[in-house]
């Protein structure tokens, strides 16, 4: 879409490949490579989550091998032995519960909602006992954000405002609500179809 509107301006083959390198250096995605850095967020933390998970269940087969090599051994009882099972298996739905809750607010935090800048710092500054999960939704979590916002809003990454009007200080405009491309630079140009993916060019 942005190459076809380039070459429409008059812009060159050779300048169109500067400025598509352009967009990618600065990390500026169009259509179907928008919130790209979001939803890569997420799969990290995703796939993080699952590495703790297999972790936890191989330790925790482990432990409760060694319990039953004991048990076999005589070193302890059945019952001293189904008693430590129970304790590891506890053990392990606790961590694996804990590893959920914090994956789930790592994306959370980082999703456009709450914008964080880093998740780690902002999770510092939270009061994590009055936080809970009821299933995909935090509970008391929004409260405290809002507070964060108004107290240390350099934890979060600040909303860009676009300007709409005449000259340097805003957008060229031609009919309405239209842009006129041919007073825009690149750079207007790519974040206005970033913000604008539907937009038609004509």
């Amino acid at each position: 879409m942005i190459k076809e509107l380039l070459k429409k301006l008059g812009y060159t083959d050779e300048d169109v490949t500067k400025i598509e390198k352009g967009l990618s250096d600065e990390k500026i995605f169009l259509t179907k490579e928008e919130n790209i850095e979001e939803r890569y967020s997420k799969l990290k933390t995703q796939k993080e989550d699952l590495e703790k998970q297999i972790q936890t269940l191989t330790e925790t087969n482990t432990n409760i091998q060694t319990e039953y090599d004991n048990y076999k051994k005589g070193s302890i009882t059945q019952e001293e032995y189904e008693t430590k099972v129970k304790e590891i298996q506890e053990e392990a739905d606790s961590k694996v519960k804990q590893n959920n809750f914090d994956s789930k607010l790592a994306v959370k935090l980082m999703s456009k909602e709450v914008n964080a800048k880093d998740a780690v710092d902002i999770k510092a500054n939270l009061d994590m006992s009055k936080i809970s999960l009821d299933g995909e939704n935090f509970i008391g979590l929004d409260e405290q954000i809002k507070d964060l916002k108004e107290r240390k809003d350099y934890l979060f990454n600040k909303e860009e405002t676009v300007i709409t009007g005449t000259g340097e200080s805003g957008r060229q405009k031609a009919d309405g609500d239209k842009p006129d491309f041919s007073q825009m630079s690149y750079d207007d140009i790519a974040k206005y179809l970033e913000e604008n993916p539907d937009a038609e060019i004509e």
